[in-house]
């Protein structure tokens, strides 16, 4: 085989890519040629060093003395010295050539290696499976793990290739019920703008809307964990009937807001306990085709309405009308049917233009 060959069949080896007939054909080479057997198992060690996470003093020794053994190898066959400059020695050409070339061999496996395995972490990441939901519409999907995602209207959810392999990261942006398949090596991590949740298996309701000033997980069964994002500090464990609502600027990056003590920032978390008067609280209820405000406010009323049926619902007029609280449960009932009912209950006028609602006083 040709050296070029051998390391072209190294890297691609490392980085993750090297195809079936590929892997056979080194196999085969390598099983009848013990030299280049040792050196690829020595270049794996020395790989994982160079590639591997941040080094201590003890690793960096472990790499440096990798870095000998394979020069070593390289050279023996020459049955010359390997270049140590501890002490002057007088050099020759015929030294120095086959150190140049074994040197050479050595930076190009390792850096092609490099490269391959880059690339392959490049092309995973941007090998992403997103799901999403127009306004007026909900979807109902199976992951990849088994564990089952409810989206609700104008949501979306995003993976990696290997959900389910060797992770089950995913990201959401808008409002999801999630039914976790159980893996107690690999639990499911879920990432929105304010907040991240870790589960094992559980069912459970976020609602995370970019536009909308909170983001709420409701838990429904088991136990999740959720931190608040880039204030580590800020983590609350959830037990069944337990709903967290924490304010989206609570969870931005330092230097998004204004910097805010531990206290201010506790002050924008709630936690509370829900009573249910149906197997599922009425912040998942969504899942059953069911439309249900919880003594909510109507610029919340509005936003739900908003993603529920995929019209814009603009609220006008004082403080004392956005803030009336309304509660009601309909299902598979129009747009106007439901605003008349508010209409009723909120004292309030409506008007309706194309997919654009107006409430004014």
């Amino acid at each position: 085989m040709h050296r070029s060959r051998l390391i072209e069949l190294l890297a691609k080896k490392k980085a993750g890519s090297i195809s079936l007939k590929e892997q056979f054909e080194l196999s085969k080479w390598l099983q009848g040629n013990d030299d280049d057997k040792d050196l690829a198992a020595q270049i794996d060690e020395l790989f994982a060093l160079e590639y591997g996470p941040e080094h201590t003093d003890e690793e960096q020794r472990s790499k440096e003395k990798s870095w000998d053994r394979v020069m070593k190898s390289m050279h023996s066959e020459s049955g010359d010295e390997p270049f140590l400059p501890k002490k002057r020695q007088n050099f020759t050409w015929r030294r120095i050539i086959p150190l140049a070339a074994a040197s050479i061999v050595l930076l190009c496996v390792v850096g092609a290696g490099g490269w391959y395995w880059h690339s392959a972490r490049e092309e995973a990441r941007a090998a992403q499976n997103i799901v999403g939901t127009e306004k007026g519409s909900r979807s109902k999907l199976t992951l990849p793990d088994g564990s089952r995602v409810w989206l609700n209207g104008d949501s979306k959810i995003s993976y990696g290739a290997s959900f389910g392999k060797n992770n089950r990261e995913l990201t959401l942006t808008g409002e999801a019920y999630f039914d976790v398949a159980g893996d107690p090596n690999h639990p499911m991590i879920i990432r929105t703008a304010a907040v991240t949740i870790r589960v094992l298996g559980t069912a459970f309701n976020v609602r995370a809307y970019p536009g909308e000033k909170t983001t709420a997980t409701t838990l429904v069964k088991g136990k999740v964990q959720v931190s608040v994002n880039n204030k580590k500090e800020l983590s609350y464990m959830l037990a069944p009937d337990e709903k967290l609502i924490i304010k989206n600027d609570s969870g931005l990056p330092e230097g998004t807001n204004e910097k805010r003590s531990k206290k201010e920032s506790t002050e924008e978390i709630t936690k509370i306990k829900i009573v249910k008067t149906d197997a599922i609280p009425a912040e998942a209820q969504w899942i059953q085709n069911k439309l249900v405000f919880t003594d909510q406010p109507l610029h919340e009323v509005a936003n739900i309405l908003s993603s529920w049926y995929g019209v814009s619902v603009i609220v006008q007029g004082g403080g004392d009308m956005k803030t009336r609280h309304y509660t009601g449960i309909f299902e598979n009932q129009s747009i106007q049917s439901v605003m008349e009912s508010l209409k009723v209950a909120g004292g309030f006028s409506y008007s309706m233009k194309n997919d654009t609602i107006l409430i004014a006083p």
